[in-house]
């Protein structure tokens, strides 16, 4: 159930029009039948996996500050270990078994071993990379001290499950979430207007731009025969804004949908496209995912690491972790070191690059623009390690994007098309960039505003993508 489809808009329908009328804890047990009811749609045995997660890490939150408050460390670290395994087994089997399996395979072959085991066709459950971080960081934050545990098994079970940010986040914490579950909510006009605005914006950018960029996205270019660096080029210009859109998209609709429940979720991206280097980027793409991986897995491995260059090879580590999220595949893997070694690099530089913005006068402007081409082109051509089906095919678009320097009689029309459906979002942008202001839509005068969603509403009716296109986020 997609939420640019029918039969979500008829669902939020019906269970909004329940919520607003009824109390705080009945809206919480209508929440949770709702986002049960969302998840099992796609298939019901992925309620089986949830609810074990939940289960475990609810338990495993009351048992860790109670042993915590006996002074039993050894015991609150058994029940986090619990948690780990349990929720990193489940993911680890659904997303990685087959990966692991095939690795393991050829890595024996070249001693000459030949090891044979059987693949899986395993199901990967939708959004299980998003809720299992959601679910885990709270076993590690009751265990850290960070947060206290609950004991309403209920409002727990919501705040793993909350169907607006299930599938592809953001990625929530438990301090920031909860408190939102439990007090009573109220729903203001900020509210409405917000998520009006932002659920008009998520789904133009994911049906009006992302799914109408598909036909001209590298892969698709790439697949057609004797492709020429002029093509592959736009098409990875389509690809950037593709993904961008397709992602950002499902998050604007998540804050959107839960804005009109009068929930705050955060925001997971930032003008990620005007950053001027490798580290500002990460700081300001997926923002959820980044803020994770620097608590729980960057910062307890810098500390870990014995070493004069430990905060590097944390990088270094975090990055490939992150690649390996995306995806059971070495290319994700080498996709997660590619962009370790430009911000550890970025890092190392940094000292040089702050004289010259201090000292260099107007160069420094020209630097300024010279870190956006390199930080850009640094994501498109990173993108095809993520989009290509193998690292062969990554060597071969490679081989033709910098050897080649042909074009087709295409390749200008389709740069063009691309530009047309990508405007919008180059227009808002600049607008929130100018600004400073991710929200000056919503103060522009009001007949300007409207004038711009009616200008919005006519090109999804009018060149807006057919079919519902699955978000690209769902298979991770």
């Amino acid at each position: 159930m997609l939420f640019n489809s029918g039969d979500f808009f008829f669902f939020f329908l019906v269970v909004y029009v329940l919520y607003v009328s009824i109390p705080h804890r009945a809206q919480n047990i209508l929440l949770l039948a709702a986002s049960y009811f969302f998840y099992g749609y796609w298939d019901w045995r992925f309620l089986i996996l949830i609810f074990i997660s939940t289960v475990v890490d609810y338990f495993s939150g009351i048992s860790i500050k109670s042993a915590r408050d006996s002074l039993n460390q050894t015991l609150a670290k058994r029940w986090l270990i619990l948690s780990l395994m349990v929720n990193l087994g489940i993911l680890g089997f659904f997303k990685y078994f087959n990966f692991f399996a095939d690795s393991f395979s050829s890595f024996m072959s070249l001693f000459g071993w030949e090891v044979s085991i059987t693949t899986l066709n395993i199901i990967l459950p939708v959004g299980i990379s998003f809720y299992t971080f959601q679910t885990m960081s709270y076993s590690i934050d009751v265990f850290r001290g960070h947060t206290k545990p609950t004991k309403h098994f209920a409002d727990f079970a919501l705040f793993v499950s909350f169907f607006p940010q299930l599938m592809a986040g953001p990625i929530e914490r438990f301090k920031k979430l909860f408190p939102q579950i439990q007090n009573k909510r109220s729903i203001t006009y900020n509210h409405l207007t917000e998520g009006g605005w932002l659920i008009l914006w998520g789904v133009f950018k994911k049906v009006f731009i992302a799914d109408n960029m598909s036909p001209y996205t590298f892969w698709s270019v790439y697949s057609l025969e004797s492709p020429n660096a002029g093509d592959l080029y736009v098409g990875c210009i389509a690809f950037v804004f593709q993904m961008y859109c397709d992602f950002s998209g499902y998050s604007d609709m998540a804050r959107g949908l839960a804005s009109l429940l009068g929930f705050k979720l955060s925001i997971n991206f930032n003008l990620p496209y005007f950053t001027t280097n490798p580290s500002k980027f990460w700081q300001k793409w997926h923002i959820t995912l980044g803020y994770w991986l620097r608590d729980y897995c960057y910062g307890p491995l810098a500390k870990a690491i014995k070493n004069k260059h430990n905060k590097k090879l944390a990088l270094i580590i975090t990055f490939a972790l992150a690649g390996l999220w995306h995806g059971a595949d070495l290319r994700f893997i080498f996709w997660g070191i590619a962009w370790s070694i430009a911000v550890s690099t970025h890092i190392i530089c940094q000292p040089l690059l702050s004289i010259i913005k201090k000292e260099g006068g107007k160069f420094k402007n020209l630097l300024g623009i010279l870190g956006w081409i390199y930080t850009m082109h640094f994501w498109i051509f990173t993108g095809i390690i993520f989009v290509s089906a193998n690292l062969t095919n990554v060597w071969e678009a490679y081989t033709i994007l910098f050897t080649d320097f042909t074009y087709s009689d295409n390749t200008f029309k389709d740069f063009l098309t691309v530009i047309y459906f990508g405007w919008p979002l180059i227009f808002v942008q600049f607008a929130q960039y100018l600004s400073k202001d991710l929200d000056i839509i919503r103060k522009w005068p009001i007949p300007v505003k409207f004038s711009f969603y009616i200008i919005l509403l006519f090109l999804l009716l009018v060149s807006g993508a057919e079919g519902g296109a699955e978000f690209i986020y769902f298979q991770f």
